[in-house]
């Protein structure tokens, strides 16, 4: 697994070209690129804005998503998040929709030490206690996250594969039948993050201060957003931030365990070469997750 090459040029022109004629009013606000993510290229806006522009057919449909239901739920979180105030539209230059949203000032998550991450436990599970509410019937749904974990088993065993010289592939094929065993989720589908890992919090003056990219937002097993915990915090703080998350019954832990296990594996692969900070949060979760099937007698 590796991180995908962008289907489109964007550059400065581009971008600013996109924004002085569909949105004249900030043309003549700097634009600087952020950062080129796995689906989106990033362009700040000024201090208090950011272009979010597909580099990927794929990721479309994220920003559509965004686009349609971030506005729903980000006013009851309480944590910032970039909310979309502008839909760009497909033009000659520039064939897929594209957004203007918020922007929120912080260091990723994966650029923090261990330690700024260890006070964020309670902020983190009060954040997805918010978030994680039932979803109305017409929420997205995502094949890939908040599904039961054994359609992601074929997946789990192929990245698991190809990364056994860097990980106890033993061990960790073990760790994530933990989660295979338990029960799925069988209550109303909740809201979730859907992406949630370091490189999607950010932290300001050492305190978790937001959480952005949320293409992935849909409805499903909220087990598969608490796995974010896992891999962000050190384990001696996980009792504090599922004691502020609320009850969280033995099933839900170990599908828990079994989607911080897949996340796990899959960041180690990225953090192969294209993004080093990512394995380091892979092997956080892995470690997290064995410690805590240990923990918990599964």
């Amino acid at each position: 697994m590796s991180w995908p090459a962008a289907e489109v040029v964007i550059d400065a022109e581009l971008v600013r070209d996109l924004v002085r004629t569909q949105f004249p009013a900030l043309a003549e606000r700097p634009c600087v690129n952020v950062d080129e993510g796995f689906d989106n290229s990033l362009w700040r806006l000024g201090d208090d804005l950011v272009a979010r522009l597909p580099r990927r057919a794929v990721a479309v449909a994220l920003i559509e998503n965004e686009l349609r239901w971030l506005p729903e739920l980000a006013g009851d979180v309480s944590l910032r998040t970039p909310l979309p105030l502008l839909a760009g539209v497909p033009s000659e230059r520039f064939g897929w929709p594209w957004l203007i949203a918020t922007w929120v000032e912080g260091t990723p998550g994966d650029h923090t030490s261990d330690a700024i991450r260890a006070h964020s436990a309670t902020a983190l599970a009060r954040f997805l206690r918010h978030v994680h509410r039932a979803a109305p019937e017409d929420a997205p749904r995502n094949p890939f996250r908040g599904v039961d974990l054994a359609e992601r088993a074929t997946v789990f065993d192929a990245r698991l594969l190809e990364n056994a010289d860097l990980v106890d592939a033993k061990s960790v094929a073990r760790t994530f039948d933990v989660g295979l065993a338990a029960s799925p989720w069988a209550g109303t589908p909740q809201w979730l993050h859907g992406d949630l890992h370091p490189g999607n919090t950010l932290y300001r003056d050492g305190r978790l201060a937001g959480v952005i990219d949320f293409g992935d937002l849909c409805a499903g097993d909220p087990a598969c957003d608490l796995a974010g915990a896992l891999m962000s915090l050190p384990f001696s703080t996980l009792d504090e931030f599922f004691a502020a998350y609320g009850p969280a019954d033995e099933a839900m832990l170990a599908r828990t365990i079994g989607w911080a296990t897949l996340f796990g594996v899959l960041m180690v692969s990225l953090g192969r070469s294209d993004r080093p900070s990512y394995g380091t949060v892979g092997r956080l979760a892995l470690a997290n997750a064995t410690d805590l099937v240990e923990r918990l007698g599964l």
